[in-house]
């Protein structure tokens, strides 16, 4: 409900502002992801404070197809994304008493989760020049969680090797983001248009469905976006 909400809140202040021009385009998010520890139980501060030393941010990624509408000051935005996002440990030697001790000296873990993505924001514009704008955004975004994945890389010397197995979990089908971002918007002529943004995105629900311990994964990274244009005609009655 509060999704829907917004999206009317959004198309309704970008079209009060004045609706101009409607495009379709791709956009590139390569960025860094990590999570943030959500801890009920007050007894498991240990190991929070285990994890907080261990885990670590990944570079990720995510792209896909944007849908926007703009005015003079304002206007919305709404893409299709696919996803790859998660956080990784930090290398360490493998226990003795590990059976992989045999071969391999250091071990490192990963988690990867594969979404697909309905990002939606509100963009202000202000004019730097007749092809230059400045922009702000805020929006929400919904993710349908398609796989996740336990990498984890064992070493011996210069010598390396992956095993990838699908995580164990009741993880949340559904979840839901803030994002914000602020950037540079460039119009080579009357059709193409490129813009350049610093986003952060947070995913408001934990990667599991329930659990006293959870982790809620957040992106960081530049959005870089190429549209195709057009400009929208009134047609005035007599």
């Amino acid at each position: 409900m509060r999704i829907t909400l917004m999206l009317v809140l959004l198309s309704s202040v970008a079209l009060a502002f004045g609706q101009n021009y409607s495009g379709i385009g791709i956009n590139l998010f390569p960025n860094v992801s990590h999570r943030r520890l959500v801890a009920f139980d007050p007894d498991a501060q240990n190991q929070v404070d285990s994890l907080e030393a261990y885990e670590v941010s990944r570079p990720s990624y995510a792209g896909g197809l944007v849908l926007s509408y703009r005015g003079k000051k304002a206007g919305v935005q709404v893409g299709l994304n696919y996803s790859q996002t998660g956080y990784r440990g930090i290398r360490r030697a493998i226990p003795f008493n590990d059976p992989q001790a045999a071969n391999f000296s250091e071990q490192a873990y990963a988690f990867r989760s594969q979404q697909l993505e309905v990002p939606f924001s509100i963009f202000f514009y202000q004019a730097l020049s007749d092809k230059d704008d400045f922009f702000f955004s805020l929006g929400s975004g919904l993710s349908y969680n398609l796989s996740n994945q336990d990498i984890t890389t064992r070493y011996a010397g210069d010598s390396s090797e992956r095993e990838v197995k699908t995580a164990a979990g009741d993880f949340r089908r559904v979840n839901y983001a803030f994002q914000t971002s602020m950037g540079w918007e460039h119009r080579f002529n009357d059709k193409w248009v490129m813009s350049v943004a610093p986003t952060f995105r947070l995913w408001l629900g934990g990667l599991y469905r329930d659990e006293s311990l959870n982790r809620n994964l957040y992106q960081a990274g530049l959005r870089l976006t190429f549209r195709f244009e057009r400009e929208i005609i009134y047609l005035e009655n007599d």
